[in-house]
Parts: C-alpha cells; structure tokens; sequence
C-alpha cells in the first residue's frame, strides 16, 4: 500500500512539474494496484491521469480517465473532485469538436446536471 501510494504522489508531483510524460507511468501503474475500495482516492487519481494524457495530447485516454474521475466523484458525491474535473474540462476547449471531448461533455451533463 505504501508503495502504491508513492508511485502515484510522484506521478502527481511530476505532472505538477510539468512532466506528463514521467507521470503518466507511475500514476497509471498506482492506479492499477490501488484497492477498488478506495473511490475517493481512485477518483483524485484518475483526475491525476487524464491531466497529465492531456498535456501529452492523448485526448481518448485522457476523456476515459476523466469520466472516470467523475463516476467515481458521483458515487461517492465529492463536490471537490467533480471541480477538478470541471477544470480538466476547461483545458479540454481547444479540443471541444473531437468526439472523446464531445462524449465526454454528455457525460458530464448527465453526471452533474
């Protein structure tokens, strides 16, 4: 568990830092061993994620993880995680055409109201 916890911090720290590209790795592979259980968390995390696949211009990852973020954000009803998502949303505007960012947008309407 507490390496799990240190493979995603340093991802976040990295994609604080600018560097998608060393985060990406270590917050994906955080993820993937954190316990299901732990929503809030998960949900911080998948923000994490498609945060950093934005800045790398992986814009289908970085909706899927997104509306992962905002299922789990639903779920566990965390007003502060679905504001990170809306951020990310806001990043997402130059890309407001593409299909992943459009279907992501439905599913935001249908999340959040």
């Amino acid at each position: 568990m507490f390496e799990t916890k240190l493979l995603v911090d340093t991802g976040i720290a990295y994609a604080r830092l600018g560097e998608p590209a060393r985060a990406e790795p270590l917050i994906t592979e955080g993820l993937r061993r954190e316990n299901v259980d732990q929503q809030r968390g998960r949900a911080f995390h998948a923000y994490w994620l498609a945060s950093a696949q934005l800045q790398l211009g992986k814009l289908d990852e970085a909706c899927t993880n997104a509306g992962l973020a905002l299922d789990l954000a639903a779920a566990i009803d965390s007003p502060r995680v679905s504001g990170h998502v809306q951020e990310l949303h806001r990043r997402m505007l130059p890309y407001a055409r593409e299909a992943p960012v459009l279907a992501f947008e439905q599913r935001m309407r249908e999340a959040l109201g």
